[in-house]
């Protein structure tokens, strides 16, 4: 009977043992679990304090534009894997720019001090994928509560984190652990700007700006937007590019009329800091320990506008500029 009995419970065990799928698609990680944070950084895409509300839009106007970039264009960065080599290939050359003469594809632009208005789209849905150990694509926006979709193309391990920059915490986590792998994401609630990270290859990132309303726009190949049933009043309008900068001016729509703004970044620098890798902040720490650091470690400098600072004035010239700022040292 105890024999029985004893080759009954290793029956049992095995059975719930082949029950269990502890594959990393089957229990993503959260954001914080694992006690990730970076430091926060001066981030394009503010916190809000005021809820934005859908409300009819009658005579709606609509902004249209160009985004252009005023200098030498950046040399493409050729990247030598240090791991997976079979899959990621001996070099990467990143493909983080694209420009069309002067024009730039890619670039996010935005209202960023709207608060009502039209209703937001039926599809929130939008997707990144990590193809050849880079991800595509490399800027996007989406809405708040919106689903990120987080695919893999690789025959490799990613694991993908996402940063709120503005807070330096990790708001999302996506494991995979072979290629046609799907994570969905929907940790965004709340405007912020995210930086995409891979733990496996640091080479790897990506940027999304997460708003909170739907008056947003992604430039197209030939540097042009368009953003419809803007309420007829006076807002500020950024547009973004990771890869060479970011460029605030000031519109007055009138109602049911059209308005053209041309925005125009004038040198190639990254316009946020990336995280560091593991390798990286260790080295960093132990650096700061050396040389016995004050009490209160002082952040570096962010070098992207810094959305907590009042509006600028509205500009008075029909082209908005800006100079984004020299890549800043590694973050600490």
């Amino acid at each position: 009977m105890l024999c029985r009995l004893h080759g009954l419970s290793i029956l049992l065990v095995a059975i719930l043992a082949c029950g269990r799928d502890d594959t990393a698609s089957a229990h993503p990680r959260k954001g914080t679990d694992d006690g990730d944070s970076f430091p926060p950084r001066p981030a394009v895409v503010a916190a809000v304090t005021t809820p934005y509300k859908v409300v009819p839009v009658a005579g709606g106007g609509t902004i249209t534009g160009t985004v252009d970039f005023d200098g030498t264009p950046p040399v493409p960065q050729v990247i030598r894997p240090s791991v997976d080599a079979n899959v990621c290939g001996n070099s990467i050359v990143a493909k983080n720019v694209t420009l069309a003469g002067t024009r730039v594809a890619g670039a996010v632009v935005w209202l960023t001090d709207i608060r009502s208005g039209k209703s937001f789209p039926l599809e929130r849905r939008v997707e990144l994928t990590n193809d050849d150990c880079t991800f595509d694509p490399y800027i996007q926006a989406m809405t708040t509560s919106g689903t990120l979709n987080v695919s893999n193309d690789d025959r490799a391990l990613h694991t993908n984190k996402f940063i709120n920059v503005g807070t330096g915490q990790v708001v999302g986590v996506a494991p995979f652990n072979d290629d046609g792998e799907v994570v969905p994401v929907d940790r965004f609630k709340e405007a912020m700007e995210v930086e995409v990270i891979c733990e496996q290859h640091p080479w790897t990132h990506a940027w999304i700006a997460v708003l909170d309303h739907p008056y947003f726009a992604q430039t197209a190949a030939n540097g042009t937007f368009a953003i419809g049933e803007v309420p007829a009043g006076k807002y500020h309008v950024r547009a973004w590019h990771p890869a060479l900068g970011v460029v605030d001016d000031s519109v007055t729509v009138a109602a049911g009329q059209a308005v053209n703004i041309g925005f125009r970044i004038r040198q190639a620098a990254p316009s946020t800091p990336t995280a560091p890798t593991a390798n990286q902040q260790r080295a960093a720490d132990s650096a700061r320990a050396a040389a016995n650091p004050p009490a209160v470690p002082v952040l570096p400098a962010g070098s992207s506008t810094n959305p907590l600072a009042p509006e600028p004035p509205p500009d008075t010239t029909p082209t908005a500029s800006s100079t984004a700022p020299t890549t800043p040292p590694q973050r600490r």
